[in-house]
């Protein structure tokens, strides 16, 4: 595997060669489901599902774009649908950065009794699915009566509750382990100044972590766009519906073919991609100081 050979000019290792034969098949087998949406939905039905699949969309002669423009059409409240999950992606973005980043810096630098046992107790809550705590929290939800509005999917969130495993303890855990990494004697630096806690966490703490609470924005933002079964179950009515649940609908009341569901699905993918590409440099930054800190 060691063995070299001379390619393009240049000397290279046969198993490279090999590791990057094998990476762009993980990688092909990983964006597959994404372009044969992608081309099913510039395709009709009987191309869209015919086999072998076609991964790749045709020319652009030969694209239908009339499943795009029925989405923009006033028949299908698709982009109501695009509203209320960026309304509450945002809020509950806001929402859990903020809280994560709060109780992240509790837990790193204060003592207070049962401060282990608690975060142990956290830890334990990302391995629990929401599936779990569903009835509680749709029970809590109608006693605060916000049952079927915006806030029955938000404020479960915002603190984690409806989202344990990935967002919501993950976030207060990745905080703490950024803030575990900074040396204390910047605390001791601001008390000497005459800094309280509260002013120190914002003027000092925060600046300081904006990268890691940007790559925590990021996934709590594409976790809450994507997020089905929250609002499945909070929320009744069509025109508060977010997209993964409108998307689903939109077959049955509005008699539209599979073909209208793919190309909603492609104009879905989008901001989770831009949003992605734009801070993926984050993610690594942050993943990467969360590994080797604390």
């Amino acid at each position: 595997m060691n063995k070299k050979i001379h390619l393009f000019g240049k000397t290279i290792k046969v198993s490279h060669i090999l590791l990057t034969i094998i990476m762009f098949g993980i990688a092909f087998l990983m964006i597959a489901p994404f372009l044969w949406v992608l081309s099913a939905s510039f395709r009709t039905y009987s191309e869209a599902i015919s086999l072998p699949p076609k991964w790749l969309p045709p020319f652009f002669t030969e694209m239908r774009l009339g499943y795009f423009k029925k989405l923009f059409s006033n028949t299908i409240p698709f982009f109501v649908f695009m509203k209320n999950s960026l309304k509450i992606s945002v809020i509950i973005t806001f929402g859990m950065s903020l809280h994560g980043a709060i109780a992240g810096y509790a837990y790193a630098k204060f003592d207070f009794p049962g401060k282990n046992i608690m975060f142990a107790l956290l830890m334990v809550a990302m391995m629990v699915p929401v599936q779990v705590t569903i009835v509680a929290l749709y029970k809590i939800m109608t006693m605060l009566g916000v049952i079927n509005t915006s806030w029955a999917v938000t404020l479960p969130s915002i603190f984690g509750a409806s989202c344990p495993g990935l967002a919501g303890a993950f976030g207060v855990f990745m905080m703490r382990q950024f803030f575990m990494g900074v040396p204390k004697e910047l605390n001791e630096a601001a008390a000497i100044d005459g800094a309280g806690p509260i002013r120190t966490f914002i003027s000092i703490m925060l600046p300081m972590a904006k990268s890691t609470l940007a790559s925590l924005a990021i996934i709590v933002f594409t976790y809450s766009w994507n997020d089905y079964f929250t609002t499945f179950i909070m929320i009744n009515d069509t025109e508060k519906l977010t997209l993964p649940v409108g998307i689903l609908s939109i077959k049955q009341p509005f008699s539209t073919g599979d073909n209208v569901v793919f190309a909603a699905v492609v104009l879905a993918i989008l901001p989770v991609l831009i949003v992605f590409l734009i801070g993926q440099k984050w993610i690594v930054k942050s993943m990467t100081h969360v590994g080797v800190k604390g």
